[in-house]
């Protein structure tokens, strides 16, 4: 087993959340008794990539970082829902459990289009110039469902927002069990975007960084010659950005392999 494989297990990678040298509040104002919703940091794990031969998929590091950026909301219910292809919202039909009716309040058919609404029992407030970017779990795919995506300016606005799902195919039921991630909430700069001057520079018009590049290269093709097997965990692969080494050996500093993300705490 390699070793970024145990470091992840064990939790032990990555700057300690006690340390954080810039703590900035996140909150989570409580508007209605929450029915079962389940608010926490995100997790690394995804089921089909712990069942992918060799668990492969966790040595792409940019996708296990991803799938951990931010804090998750759960569904408090199981439930399927059918479209019927109409476009208002007598189309949609949800059902839950009995033991789980509490749930059907906070989840609804509100936009009509196939589009499954959950509202969320809490008002989010950021620090000014942070906002919350509300999306789909990264790379956790659902069949028959595309999570509707928004940018939400959480430093100022004085109500709730939703979480939706759009359902692709009429007639064929999908489903949400209890405890299935709705949505991921990642805090994002507002001016970030605006701030960054885009251009386009030849590669050749930087030496050092033209020279590395060549040695990347260089190293994958020659893991490719020895006929790479994603089945076997033990295979030589390319650990470079993994471990956070430039291609003559330096450490990159700050560079990491997981976020310790504080949970929400009641005061």
């Amino acid at each position: 087993m390699d070793g970024f494989w145990r470091l992840e297990m064990n939790g032990t990678d990555g700057p300690s959340s006690d340390t954080t040298p810039d703590s900035r509040p996140l909150i989570a104002y409580e508007l209605a008794p929450n029915p079962g919703y389940v608010l926490e940091p995100a997790s690394p794990r995804r089921d089909w990539m712990d069942t992918a031969p060799g668990k492969t998929p966790y040595r792409c590091l940019p996708m296990v970082m991803a799938n951990q950026a931010g804090w998750v909301v759960r569904c408090p219910c199981n439930l399927s829902a059918v479209w019927n292809g109409k476009t208002d919202t007598s189309g949609l039909s949800i059902e839950v459990g009995d033991k789980e009716l509490e749930a059907v309040g906070f989840i609804g058919s509100q936009f009509g289009m196939g589009i499954i609404t959950f509202r969320l029992p809490w008002l989010f407030r950021t620090v000014p110039g942070i906002g919350m970017w509300v999306h789909g779990p990264a790379n956790e795919p659902k069949d028959n469902l595309t999570p509707l995506e928004g940018l939400v300016e959480t430093d100022w606005l004085e109500s709730p927002f939703t979480m939706n799902w759009k359902i692709q195919r009429r007639r064929s039921p999908v489903y949400f069990r209890k405890g299935d991630v709705i949505c991921t909430l990642t805090p994002a700069p507002l001016d970030l975007l605006e701030g960054l001057a885009p251009e386009f520079r030849a590669l050749s018009s930087e030496p050092a960084l033209m020279n590395a590049v060549a040695q990347a290269k260089k190293r994958r093709l020659e893991l490719v010659e020895k006929q790479y097997e994603f089945e076997d965990p033990n295979t030589p692969w390319e650990r470079t950005y993994m471990k956070g080494e430039r291609m003559d050996g330096r450490p990159e500093q700050g560079h990491r392999t997981r976020f310790n993300l504080r949970p929400f705490e009641s005061l």
